[in-house]
């Protein structure tokens, strides 16, 4: 058994660590996370996600302050309504990785000001399966022109963004090319699952916003647990003292773990984080 007493504050992914890619009831888990914040412990869904796509009950989790999006590109404040921090992909760079994604055949998608959005110039659209996160992606999605959007006064900044296809062999591509591009320096390359690579701006990532908002909170490495799945949760497994790692999780996730629980599936994350409330 884990000493748990120095934990006050736990980052959790969502999908394929609380959330199951086929989905769930969400009303337990919930409970739960309220049930950790009434009792003094800070709980920080740390995301891919924008705020526009982030699970209705999550969301509404009555005293649920504090959440991290995008990769960690964004720190919201949920309770003053405002944004305190963030890394983001300036417009010019942002039309630069429109052009470059528009070489491959996909789905290039980005997200501004949490809302996200799909790119049409190619005649691209959403897949219409693949369980409950890609639905919630789907069905709060904005289709648009790219060129058209980057132009708008909104998209001075834009969160993140990202490449879906279902073929492998694009993403090793995107790999392989986009940092032979002379403005890679700026950027952070990762991957929320086999579906997907997400590009961040460089420094946007959630093991530094979870470090980032522990110290304003007053705390430390030693006072955080964190837990997560996929590659974009190495650099959060990495940030805390204990780590958690479902047994879905990727074989590096979970080697980096201090803890593998039982899969997501099986709710072992949250059976996990019920032991703070004994």
């Amino acid at each position: 058994m884990e000493n748990l007493s120095n934990i006050k504050i736990i980052f959790s992914d969502i999908d394929g660590t609380l959330l199951p890619f086929e989905g769930k009831d969400m009303g337990p888990t919930a409970a739960l996370i309220e049930a950790l914040l009434q009792a003094g412990i800070h709980f920080v869904p740390c995301t891919g996600r924008g705020t526009g796509n982030v699970p209705r009950e999550i969301l509404n989790v009555p005293s649920l302050r504090y959440l991290i999006t995008a990769n960690g590109a964004m720190i919201w404040d949920l309770k003053e309504d405002k944004l305190l921090y963030k890394r983001l992909i300036h417009r010019e760079l942002g039309k630069k990785l429109v052009d470059y994604l528009r070489r491959f055949p996909g789905n290039a998608y980005l997200y501004r000001n949490g809302q996200h959005y799909l790119d049409t110039a190619l005649g691209q659209w959403p897949p219409r399966n693949g369980g409950r996160s890609l639905e919630d992606w789907v069905r709060t999605v904005v289709c648009c022109d790219f060129t058209e959007l980057l132009e708008e006064p909104e998209s001075e900044t834009v969160d993140k963004f990202g490449f879906a296809s279902p073929h492998q062999q694009v993403f090793d591509q995107i790999r392989a090319t986009l940092p032979e591009e002379p403005y890679f320096s700026e950027l952070a390359l990762t991957s929320s699952g086999p579906w997907n690579v997400e590009i961040n701006a460089a420094g946007a990532e959630k093991g530094a916003a979870a470090l980032w908002l522990t110290k304003q909170l007053g705390l430390a490495p030693e006072n955080m647990l964190c837990a997560g799945d996929n590659a974009n949760d190495i650099t959060l497994l990495r940030a805390g003292a204990l780590s958690l790692a479902p047994e879905n999780a990727l074989p590096e996730v979970k080697a980096l773990a201090t803890q593998v629980v039982p899969d997501c599936r099986l709710d072992g994350v949250e059976n996990f984080l019920k032991q703070l409330l004994n």
